[in-house]
Formats: structure tokens, sequence, C-alpha cells
């Protein structure tokens, strides 16, 4: 009979996989990046961008409880 898997288990897991995959999205992020500094009049890699940075919005609002809103001025902060 196989153990199942308990609800440390799978936060460590999921948590485990969720770092790989920021370490892959900023390696993509960087390709996508000398890709578009090849065609820089090319809006599609601005549009590219711009739909991401929304889904990782949601995301962040539904991990952290925050509002999109609030991020939003987090982000306008950190621009300053």
């Amino acid at each position: 009979m196989a153990k199942r898997e308990t609800a440390a288990e799978a936060y460590e897991s999921n948590q485990h996989d969720i770092i790989l995959l920021v370490d892959l999205l900023k390696a993509e992020l960087d390709r996508h990046a000398e890709r578009a500094a090849a065609e820089p009049r090319n809006w599609g890699f601005a549009g590219d961008l711009g739909s991401v940075r929304r889904r990782i919005m949601e995301v962040l609002a539904s991990l952290s409880g925050r509002s999109e809103a609030s991020i939003e001025d987090i982000l306008a902060d950190a621009r300053k």
C-alpha cells in the first residue's frame, strides 16, 4: 500500500516546483529580451510581456491576498 502524501509534503513539492518555474521564467524572459532587441519596432514582444504581467499579477494577488491595485501601487513606488 502506497503512503499517502501529507499536506506538508505536498506544500514542499509545490514550493520546490514554483521556485524552479520562476527560474525558468527568468531564463525565458532573457531569451525573449534578446529576440525583442533584434526587432525593437515589433509591438508583439511588448504585448507578450503585457499578457504575462497580467497573469503574474493575478497569481500574486491570489497568493498574497492583496488586491491587484495594491500590487500596482507597489510597482509604481518601485519605479520611482
